[in-house]
């Protein structure tokens, strides 16, 4: 009798717990999340400071801004597909998205066209107040990736379809998840294109933890 309630009060907390982990309410917190910590962590990467062309070839800042725009419209994809998905209001008219794309784009301009350029002239040249130590940007892209794979796995449970014909392990866990393959076939590419993301949140962290001024033609004060 003791197992039996033991086993029916687990179960009873799996459910709220798993309701509230695919709720609309928690997936909007976490894409909202991303999204908005993505522009901080542009801004808080010290190589977009620096025309130096130790950046694959390109000026350094010209490479964040291509990374970082192709980083937004990841971002953006998730934010209008969850709209279709699971929308948080009724009230909001169908396109109510369009000018935030649009505000994204130019506030990533914006950010790039205004830092101001630094070299290592033999001089200290502090870096802004407001960039942050390295262990805490490490940290701020840690976080994002987490955020990133939590709202993957959210769609994920949510896009997978009933399976009743003894189904392979491939058709239960790829073929048939958002959506199916067969059925909604962009939805399904939609979804799976979302592990693109996380291919740019493990670059971030390795860039953040790796970075060195020097390497980068930054001033040593920079190294902090």
């Amino acid at each position: 009798m003791i197992g039996y309630l033991i086993t029916y009060f687990f179960q009873e907390l799996f459910k709220i717990f798993y309701n509230f982990y695919t709720s609309t309410g928690l997936k909007w917190f976490v894409c909202l999340s991303f999204f908005i910590l993505n522009f901080f962590s542009y801004y808080q990467n010290p190589t977009l400071f620096t025309d130096s062309r130790n950046c694959y070839g390109i000026s350094c800042r010209w490479f964040n801004f291509i990374a970082g725009m192709c980083n937004l419209t990841l971002n953006l994809i998730a934010l209008i597909g969850l709209w279709y998905i699971a929308p948080f209001s009724k009230y909001l008219p169908n396109y109510w998205y369009i000018p935030v794309i649009i505000l994204s784009y130019a506030l990533l301009i914006q950010i790039t066209l205004s830092v101001k350029l630094t070299t290592d002239d033999g001089g200290f040249n502090p870096p802004p107040e407001d960039l942050w130590p390295q262990k805490y940007r490490v940290l701020l892209n840690v976080i994002i990736m987490i955020l990133d794979v939590i709202f993957f796995h959210q769609l994920y449970l949510d896009g997978g379809k009933k399976l009743y014909n003894n189904p392979t392990i491939l058709e239960d866990f790829v073929l048939n998840r958002f959506g199916g393959w067969n059925e909604a076939k962009f939805d399904f590419v939609l979804g799976w294109y979302a592990i693109i993301g996380f291919l740019f949140d493990i670059f971030a962290i390795i860039f953040a933890y790796k970075f060195k001024a020097c390497n980068y033609d930054l001033p040593s004060s920079w190294d902090y």
